[in-house]
């Protein structure tokens, strides 16, 4: 990897890999982009279910690529080689006209997607990260890549850094967003804390109280940029993350499916992507059968540093490869030769819970720890020890019912923490 080492402030670039073909840009037809917006936001997963929808999606398609719509099926086998997508939110700040000329990638996700789909993971790359962007001498945040050169040359940017190949990318603009959740006719999501920021001359405004409420695309934006807490931009990526948990629930709505035309009116011009639609379609066949709960996330590992009046989030070069291995590579840890330390954090309400899932891990031969805390996020499962398997978690999951539906999050830092190697967090949301 070629990431900055937290040590002394010394920027040692590593030997740069070869360089990949130019990609070309925009989202081209229609079609093309309302795929790419039902792919992207995981509605393609509840629309593959009805088969009237599912045969209009067929007809476009077939008028798309001039085919007829009998041969076109949506049941595809996917791609007998790992395949990496890398998903951008486009910043619009600095280039309204043009959402994809000059703006940064305030949202970067790394979408691992195993040989024939057998199983999806993603890895939040801070935007704050400090790194050597592709084709310049010095070190910058990452998220600048997209401001200098695009699409490609924050694709290149990563493939660098980490070691891994992008095979395509989907970048969507911040408007595109607010269009999507007020076209929907809004977001439910469990807003954690009190959020309260105003910046007149970002245009930015946010005002949200802690609860269960019903977000507008303007206020969904602001639960997505918020990141004035002691988590700061780290916070943000997880308040990402329970957002698309959040989008998936309400795209299991009948009411959504209906505002689909509206949806194909409005978004093309807020995506951009290197997606085929023939590509699109091999997606669409295996997001349909995939269990968003068994979705693994990460966030690349590391600690806040400050030079001068410029934030940075300085990479963990060994965590970071830790969470490459495991997640892009499906690097598999050796058994544990010792019993599971588990912790549980649960709210006063979730007491009961908390109880009976101490008792099924206990059976399960783990040592278990309790904590009540009176505030906590979202429920999931936090793991600390890069070292347990991603095949335990799941085999507890199939058999234990408190800890089923609930998201594996890798979380070697430990921001949620009560047990060295994992914790399931008991919120109530």
């Amino acid at each position: 990897m070629m990431i900055e080492k937290p040590v002394k402030q010394n920027y040692k670039p590593l030997p740069q890999m070869r360089r990949r073909k130019k990609r070309q840009n925009g989202a081209g037809s229609f079609l093309r982009s309302f795929l790419i917006t039902l792919i992207l936001l995981g509605s393609i997963a509840i629309l593959a279910y009805h088969s009237d929808i599912q045969a209009s999606i067929s007809e476009l398609f077939a008028a798309a690529t001039g085919t007829n719509s009998g041969r076109n099926e949506f049941n595809l086998p996917f791609s007998p080689r790992r395949q990496n997508i890398l998903f951008m939110g486009v910043d619009v700040a600095s280039n309204a006209v043009d959402p994809f000329k000059g703006n940064r990638s305030d949202a970067m996700l790394l979408i691992s997607i195993a040989p024939y789909g057998k199983d999806i993971n993603v890895i939040s790359i801070p935007r704050d990260s400090k790194v050597y962007i592709a084709d310049r001498s010095k070190p910058d945040k990452i998220n600048h890549a997209f401001a200098f050169g695009g699409a490609d040359l924050a694709v290149k940017t990563v493939e660098e850094t980490f070691g891994v190949k992008v095979d395509h990318y989907i970048a969507l603009s911040n408007l595109g967003l607010i269009k999507f959740i007020d076209t929907i006719g809004g977001l439910p999501i469990y807003i954690e804390k009190d959020m309260h920021y105003h910046d007149n001359t970002a245009g930015l405004h946010i005002d949200l109280t802690q609860g269960q409420q019903v977000l507008n695309g303007e206020q969904t934006e602001g639960y997505l940029r918020f990141r004035k807490d002691a988590l700061g931009d780290i916070g943000r990526i997880r308040r990402q993350q329970w957002f698309f948990n959040a989008l998936m629930t309400r795209l299991k709505d009948p009411s959504v499916l209906v505002k689909i035309s509206e949806v194909l009116k409005i978004m093309p011009k807020y995506i951009q992507t290197d997606l085929s639609v023939y590509e699109l379609s091999q997606y669409a066949a295996m997001v349909k059968a995939v269990d968003m709960s068994s979705i693994q996330v990460a966030t690349l590992p590391g600690t806040p540093s400050t030079k001068g009046v410029v934030s940075y989030w300085i990479l963990d070069p060994d965590k970071t490869q830790e969470i490459i291995n495991k997640l892009v590579y499906r690097d598999k840890s050796a058994p544990l030769t010792e019993a599971l330390n588990v912790g549980i954090l649960y709210t006063p309400s979730k007491e009961a819970v908390a109880r009976d899932l101490k008792m099924h891990l206990e059976q399960n031969g783990a040592i278990v720890k309790m904590q009540n805390r009176s505030k906590l996020t979202h429920d999931h499962i936090a793991v600390h020890n890069l070292d347990v398997s991603g095949d335990v978690i799941e085999s507890l999951k199939k058999t234990i019912p408190e800890m089923q539906e609930k998201q594996t999050v890798y979380d070697p830092v430990g921001f949620n923490k009560a047990a060295k190697d994992f914790t399931v967090i008991l919120a109530g949301s």
